[in-house]
């Protein structure tokens, strides 16, 4: 009976002890590609750290509103929903002590306390080499009155939000004086006659020649041509545009050393290096060896990048809205 009893108990503990090593970590990130992208090098991450990693796609407003829930361990977000969701206090400060790949990221990467960007991206001019010429220079080459009814955006999103404030500074106005920037823009919404919001859209508005310039980023023009459409991208003079995805460790979560832990693994040189290969976005780690993977990198090429001061425009987004779709989009 003893011996019985013994051999119940050691498989009681050892249960309990797979269990107490086994923990989830729920992880809200971009969809598609995306998570693709993060799940071919969570296996070392899993298997370290005695954990199973499981990703809910979620972004924007879903993303945050998961996380005020407390429903994830870690979000996938940008400039905007990363302030946001600072100031309404859903997120822990990053501990260097354990994210110890921060001291490894290209200074701007390192936006927040509480929250890091993992790469970035570039929005520029694509278009028609056949239909534009000469090749788009300027971000004002999207006003060419030559492409009326040719030309075409997104509606409101993060980039558009970029576009305004560049605009506002080109014209004597900033973040704290944005008139000048939807004067101008409500000029370019006379120009277009749809704006369009997914990819798919966009690269068919090319194939139908409905349009010959646009504001995209430079990975989807290369998938556009792989889709049989011949694209050309322009960086504008003034700059690109940058495309920044942020992550978070979420607040008063269980498992917050091993999210710190899971941070830390998405800024380590295999991950990073994933983001290029896998993307075509720049990694937020300086000094990989990128040599044969086509994709803007180097300090160069992250500090030229557009990207404002989130932290004025976020409490102005609401209001920023609004004034978009009367004055922009319904001209």
């Amino acid at each position: 009976m003893k011996n019985f009893l013994a051999a119940v108990a050691m498989l009681l503990a050892g249960t309990l002890s797979t269990h107490a090593q086994t923990r989830e970590l729920v992880v809200a990130a971009f969809g598609g590609a995306y998570t693709d992208a993060l799940k071919k090098t969570i296996a070392e991450f899993e298997k370290g750290n005695g954990a199973k990693v499981t990703f809910i796609p979620a972004s924007g407003a879903d993303g945050l509103a998961k996380a005020m829930a407390r429903e994830v361990d870690v979000i996938h977000a940008d400039m905007a929903w990363a302030y946001r969701g600072e100031a309404q206090g859903a997120f822990e400060k990053l501990d260097p002590s354990i994210v110890t790949n921060l001291a490894a990221l290209y200074p701007r990467a390192r936006f927040s306390d509480y929250g890091v960007i993992t790469n970035f991206g570039q929005y520029g001019i694509a278009y028609n080499p056949k239909d534009v010429t000469p090749a788009p220079a300027s971000w004002l080459d999207l006003w060419d009155a030559k492409y009326d009814g040719a030309v075409t955006t997104t509606g409101f999103d993060a980039a558009n939000v970029e576009l305004l404030v560049l605009m506002a500074k080109l014209n004597g106005g900033s973040e704290d004086n944005i008139e000048p920037g939807f004067r101008k823009m409500a000029e370019l919404g006379k120009h277009i006659s749809v704006f369009y919001n997914q990819h798919a859209q966009l690269l068919d508005l090319f194939r139908n020649q409905e349009v010959v310039m646009a504001r995209w980023l430079r990975g989807r023009v290369d998938w556009a041509n792989k889709q049989g459409v011949a694209l050309k991208f322009a960086v504008p003079k003034e700059g690109a545009i940058g495309l920044v995805s942020t992550v978070h460790v979420v607040k008063g979560r269980p498992n917050t050393e091993l999210a710190q832990k899971f941070v830390n693994h998405l800024l380590g040189a295999p991950s990073q290096k994933t983001y290029a290969t896998d993307l075509g976005y720049t990694p937020a780690r300086a000094g990989l060896d990128l040599t044969g993977i086509d994709v803007p990198y180097g300090e160069e090429s992250v500090g030229s990048l557009l990207i404002a001061d989130w932290k004025k425009i976020v409490p102005r987004m609401d209001a920023w809205k609004e004034r978009w779709e009367k004055q922009v989009v319904a001209r």
